[in-house]
């Protein structure tokens, strides 16, 4: 489930930095990143939900629903509750942070499992 989440979120930064360099302008890969975004928030949510010999920590808490802030971010600016360029920028570090936890969380759980 690990895997799916960390795929799901590196899709989502590639479709987002693509729109934000300019590079894809397909409204349908647009809407896939919409997609891929809920799609990873309710991976999040259960992948990293709480597990025996797993230490639930602050780390894990905050990757387990950074997908869902970054997601709840992202539909205030499609429908334009937040708009311009500083919007993007916030939503796009947000994005990346949200990969960072995850990434974090994910190794800590996979040593933890292997214990």
């Amino acid at each position: 489930m690990l895997v799916a989440l960390r795929i799901a979120l590196y899709v989502q930064f590639l479709l987002g930095a693509g729109r934000l360099l300019g590079w894809v302008a397909n409204q349908r890969l647009w809407e896939t990143h919409i997609s891929v975004g809920v799609l990873a928030a309710i991976i999040a949510l259960f992948a990293l939900r709480p597990l025996p010999n797993v230490e639930n920590n602050a780390l894990r808490i905050a990757a387990r629903f950074a997908p869902a802030v970054v997601l709840i971010y992202g539909f205030l600016m499609y429908w334009d509750v937040l708009v311009g360029r500083p919007a993007t920028m916030i939503h796009a570090l947000l994005g990346v942070i949200a990969i960072g936890l995850v990434e974090a969380a994910a190794a800590r759980q996979k040593r933890a499992q292997k214990s």
